[in-house]
């Protein structure tokens, strides 16, 4: 239960880490700003992968007080 906890905390982080890498680069910008890699929209998906992580934290949590 402890891994799971911590896979699930530690993994947005990474996952953040590596689009932030992903998106600075010019071989991902082709040199260009904002008309690169998916068209310099990618950032969008952060603040949906933060509501995913924050309810499933929430139902470990709660999952956990039950026992």
């Amino acid at each position: 239960m402890k891994a799971l906890l911590a896979l699930v905390v530690g993994a947005p982080a990474l996952l953040t880490t590596g689009v932030t890498l992903a998106q600075s680069t010019n071989m991902m910008n082709d040199g260009s700003r904002g008309a690169g890699w998916m068209g310099g929209y990618a950032g969008a998906w952060m603040p949906f992968l933060l509501v995913i992580v924050v309810v499933a934290l929430v139902v470990l949590v709660l999952k956990g007080r039950g026992k």
